[in-house]
């Protein structure tokens, strides 16, 4: 008989005025940013469900929110088609402040967008570069810096592109969305990689291993699948949410997947089984994101909190068991 390996925690009703499209947790803290429809990022702080601050600019939906590896920067995606950098280093700067940075991406240009945290020969240098996906079958890239346009990486496919991911080296990106077709490129050389074409429908979802070396996607094929990017061949598909997945992220260790489904439940797989071995049912609604707390360079986290989102405009926290 199997054990648990995680449990419904806190809850956070109302946590948002309309639908949270979207989670990232602080590195190596109990921090976790939330966004969606009411216009406005915010910070809770997971250890009491407190919201400890506010970031808004704007008046449209934002539809992504990212977090640097030092976790002293957020970032942010809307559908007024800007991209904004924030400070979150201390807490003075977590309420009213205003954007370090804001790129006008231009039309459908900034749907999701992501810190590029690129290695060199020496010590990790900081995100130099935000991704960021289209309407257009297109990821940009922008200068961390002054916000202009780098570089364009082009799928060749004239799609909406709505998930996408940088791989935690800062060596690869992936897109994909409508259509079933999943994206791997080259961040540095800028050269598509691989293709997966095991999806019979959209894709809602791409997220990478710790180790940068899998890929997990999700569909409204009701499929969750398993890529390895290095070789470019699928590893397998999960079968047993009944709507469209959402959302799927990898487990820090490599050996679960959280998924989140229109179906309104959160389950947990198990890699090496290949099979769901836990299933959690605190929302009511479309649960739009599931995020593992990470470890910073500094604070490893080796038992990660679970963090889900959703329609419901709720957010659950899982506490650790066995994982």
């Amino acid at each position: 008989m199997s054990s648990a390996l995680y449990a419904a925690g806190a809850a956070i009703d109302q946590a948002h005025e309309d639908d949270i499209w979207s989670s990232c947790w602080v590195p190596g803290k109990h921090r976790l940013l939330t966004a969606g429809c009411d216009e406005v990022t915010k910070i809770w702080d997971a250890q009491n469900g407190e919201c400890v601050g506010k970031l808004k600019d704007g008046n449209y939906a934002i539809t992504s929110v990212d977090v640097n590896r030092q976790g002293t920067r957020a970032l942010t995606s809307s559908m007024d088609n800007t991209l904004r950098v924030w400070d979150i280093s201390t807490r003075k700067s977590l309420n009213d402040a205003k954007p370090l940075l804001s790129i006008n991406a231009g039309p459908i240009n900034a749907w999701k967008s992501r810190f590029v945290s690129r290695k060199g020969d020496g010590d990790d240098v900081p995100a130099d570069l935000i991704a960021s996906s289209t309407d257009s079958g297109m990821v940009k890239l922008w200068s961390l810096e002054d916000g202009s346009a780098v570089r364009e990486l082009n799928t060749s496919r004239p799609n909406f592109m709505y998930a996408l991911a940088v791989s935690p080296d800062g060596t690869k990106i992936a897109c994909a969305g409508a259509g079933s077709h999943v994206y791997v490129f080259d961040t540095e050389a800028g050269m598509l990689l691989c293709t997966f074409s095991g999806h019979s429908d959209n894709v809602r979802s791409v997220s990478f291993s710790a180790d940068s070396s899998l890929l997990v996607t999700a569909s409204d094929d009701k499929q969750i699948q398993l890529h390895d990017v290095r070789h470019g061949s699928p590893v397998t598909t999960l079968l047993g949410h009944h709507g469209w997945v959402l959302t799927a992220e990898m487990h820090p260790s490599g050996a679960y997947i959280a998924s989140g489904s229109v179906d309104t439940k959160v389950k947990i797989w198990d890699v090496a089984q290949r099979a769901c071995v836990e299933t959690h049912s605190q929302h009511s609604q479309a649960v739009w994101g599931v995020a593992w707390q990470r470890s910073s360079d500094d604070v490893p986290i080796t038992r990660p909190m679970l963090a889900s989102v959703g329609e419901d405009c709720s957010v659950h926290l899982y506490d650790p068991l066995l994982a």
